[in-house]
């Protein structure tokens, strides 16, 4: 384990607080995010214009997501095999990992940095809004977090997941940029209700209401186990 490594497994991993162990339990579960998605998705359809830019606008988004899914869990885990540091003998017994989540393929690298950031990166790309930035980068901290606390993953592997799922977003996007162009006539907006692509800034307050619902709803049953 290099020093990178042990500073993640050091300050990162496990904490026996009540509070986090359920948060991060919450957090990590993919179902969670889900009207997250949806509300993407609906910014989607809202700002644009035909079905024909909003299955390019989808299909890209699906695009960054799988370029960065089938690389680390195709090609990249299998090679490297590195296991998880939940399963090892140096890194098991130093904390109580929340729900006993020991999950059984490899840890290099975490394909929920990558998936995330993939997402965080085209959207952000997408609708050029320092707020959605701020949101999706947000979003994909969290679920970064909940992998290291868990014991999922080393501070290396979320870092290559980071690196890795920030170029499939923009090459996704990249893509997304050259088939709107056959398709629809490129427009800078300058104004003070839409993004400088276009998208409705009342959209952008309704992803962060969202997420900062979906974040508060994580916390709802630590109340009720903390009595």
């Amino acid at each position: 384990m290099n020093i990178i490594d042990e500073i993640g497994v050091s300050y990162l991993f496990g904490s026996q607080s009540v509070v986090l162990d359920h948060m991060a339990v919450i957090l990590t579960n993919a179902w969670t995010w889900v009207p997250l998605y949806v509300t993407l998705l609906f910014v989607i359809i809202k700002n644009n214009d035909n079905m024909q830019q909003i299955l390019t606008c989808f299909g890209c988004a699906v695009l960054a997501v799988a370029i960065a899914s089938i690389v680390c869990n195709i090609i990249v885990k299998p090679y490297v095999a590195r296991p998880r540091p939940c399963n090892t003998h140096v890194v098991m017994y130093m904390a109580q990992i929340a729900n006993d989540i020991h999950a059984k393929n490899y840890s290099f690298f975490s394909s929920h940095a990558a998936n995330t950031f993939a997402v965080a990166t085209f959207f952000s790309l997408l609708i050029r809004s320092r707020l959605m930035t701020v949101i999706m980068v947000s979003f994909a901290l969290i679920n970064c977090w909940t992998r290291l606390y868990l014991g999922q993953h080393y501070l290396t592997d979320i870092l290559v997941g980071i690196a890795w799922g920030m170029v499939s977003g923009t090459i996704a996007y990249i893509v997304y940029k050259v088939l709107y162009k056959r398709i629809a006539k490129a427009t800078h907006y300058v104004s003070s209700q839409y993004t400088r692509s276009g998208y409705a800034l009342t959209d952008v307050d309704i992803v962060m209401s969202v997420f900062l619902l979906t974040a508060l709803v994580s916390l709802l049953p630590i109340y009720h186990l903390s009595y």
